[in-house]
């Protein structure tokens, strides 16, 4: 994520204060996700009569050959104050895609609301062998706790890279769409899990909003 090939969009919110802490490729993602959460802040917005309250709990999980912790279960900071949070890490060496399950795993379980969807969102610029079982546990921990993963994957570089995103996914589809349905939910209430391939910035924006826009009609307990 050091790389500088790609570099927060320019004119975009939040921008220069970006460039100050990472202007790369994490930059980049950082710029996405301020864009995510600014969308679902608006979604929130619009979609009540009276004052707005969030729902949604965001929780960041950063890694690289080690787990860092930049949001946990929040509900109540600004798009501001979580970019705020975050732009305290900075992008350092290594992959290592199974410890970023579990630790995804282990947050989710442990703030787990039978009011919320939980939807993680999956991004890595390298490649990292995974077993199997590593995103199984976390899929079928969701289905034992009362609801299925809806799991996003998003690969920010060449295609070539991203195999084990790919697996990852059709792994949670698989196992999001076996699970017993909910009769109390709507059908489009179910947010299918997804792989992404963002070559750019301006793609990787575009998909995170993607992933916005889908969760306008259930309420998401995200995980990215």
């Amino acid at each position: 994520m050091s790389s500088t090939d790609r570099r927060p969009l320019d004119n975009a919110p939040a921008a220069n204060l970006i460039r100050l802490y990472s202007n790369n490729r994490l930059g980049a993602v950082y710029s996405a996700l301020y864009s995510f959460w600014s969308a679902r802040q608006v979604a929130v917005a619009t979609s009540q009569q009276v004052a707005a309250t969030r729902r949604d709990a965001y929780s960041v999980v950063l890694f690289d050959h080690e787990i860092s912790h930049g949001v946990t279960n929040n509900f109540t900071s600004s798009p501001d104050q979580l970019l705020r949070a975050v732009l305290m890490h900075q992008a350092r060496g290594g992959t290592n895609f199974a410890a970023a399950l579990r630790a995804g795993q282990t947050v989710m379980s442990s703030h787990w609301s039978t009011e919320r969807t939980p939807i993680m969102i999956f991004l890595s610029d390298g490649e990292c062998s995974v077993p199997d079982e590593s995103i199984q546990d976390v899929c079928r921990s969701a289905i034992q706790l009362g609801k299925p993963l809806s799991f996003h994957s998003v690969s920010f570089g060449p295609d070539t890279s991203s195999s084990s995103l790919r697996r990852m996914t059709q792994l949670a589809l698989e196992t999001q769409n076996n699970a017993p349905r909910d009769p109390l939910m709507p059908a489009t209430a179910n947010v299918p899990s997804s792989f992404s391939v963002a070559l750019d910035t301006v793609r990787l924006a575009e998909t995170f909003l993607g992933i916005a826009e889908s969760l306008r009609k259930p309420r998401g307990s995200l995980l990215h």
